[in-house]
């Protein structure tokens, strides 16, 4: 939303909180407060957009079992019928997860696929397929944040590839991916790191020590078995850009900035 608004472009978000409102606001967007499912609330203003932007799906927050995707399914699936129904045929952009293995997609990546699946030949629909974004929130954070504080150990063996994407690529992928043919896009750094390179990297700009390993069946008791399959597993993105994307970030360079806000 920040490179919208940095470019110029009028901005109304939809926030689920006050704070989130807070935030939106001091960005820049005309915030309306709801939930999608309060489609009363935002409605009018979609309809006067050039541009949806759907970035709404449902929190995938640990710990996360089996029967929390299932329902989450519900839910994204819910969502996107509301805001294809919305859109009616205009320019429609939505983000989804990406984070697959080479065998299929794993379970967190469920409710994303329920929600294209929700707006699969949808006129104007464009999809753009995410693995873990980099940023100053997200999981890839909240991994940060508890090696410094002593609370996070790599999961099994650790030599596992993470696909990773910076939040700022992400962003302009979605954004490219607006004025782009109707498609399914994916965007994911060329270089992944395993699990331990990507701890061990954290650990080093942070200055804090190394952790030991945590086996899987013990760390489902906090993460949940859909977020220890996913950072267990050894991942896959099949790349395919929107026309006019290129990236900028990479994680062994921007990762620790990014985490940071910058």
């Amino acid at each position: 939303m920040q490179a919208l608004v940095d470019a110029g472009t009028p901005v109304t978000a939809l926030a689920r909180t006050d704070s989130g409102a807070r935030r939106l606001h001091d960005m820049g967007a005309n915030v309306v407060i709801g939930d999608i499912g309060e489609s009363v609330r935002w409605e009018r203003a979609a309809r006067e957009a050039a541009v949806i932007f759907h970035l709404g799906l449902p929190r995938l927050t640990p710990p996360l079992r089996g029967r929390h995707v299932r329902k989450l399914e519900r839910e994204a699936a819910a969502g996107a019928r509301i805001v294809r129904d919305i859109a009616d045929g205009r320019d429609l952009v939505m983000s989804t997860c990406a984070i697959r293995s080479t065998a299929g997609p794993l379970d967190i990546a469920r409710p994303g696929l329920a929600a294209e699946a929700a707006i699969a030949g949808a006129p104007g629909a464009r999809i753009v397929r995410l693995p873990w974004a980099y940023g100053p929130s997200g999981f890839v954070c909240d991994v940060s944040r508890g090696l410094q504080m002593r609370r996070f150990r790599i999961v099994g063996a650790g030599d596992n590839r993470l696909v990773l994407v910076g939040a700022r690529d992400a962003a302009a992928a979605i954004i490219a991916a607006s004025t782009a043919p109707v498609d399914t896009y994916a965007v994911a750094e060329a270089s992944a790191p395993t699990q331990v390179e990507l701890v061990h990297h954290m650990c080093i700009s942070r200055g804090v020590p190394r952790p030991d390993h945590l086996p899987p069946r013990m760390a489902t008791l906090s993460m949940g078995g859909v977020v220890v399959q996913a950072v267990t597993a050894d991942q896959h993105v099949d790349v395919a850009p929107p026309p006019g994307f290129t990236h900028e970030q990479q994680w062994q360079i921007h990762l620790m900035e990014a985490l940071a806000g910058g």
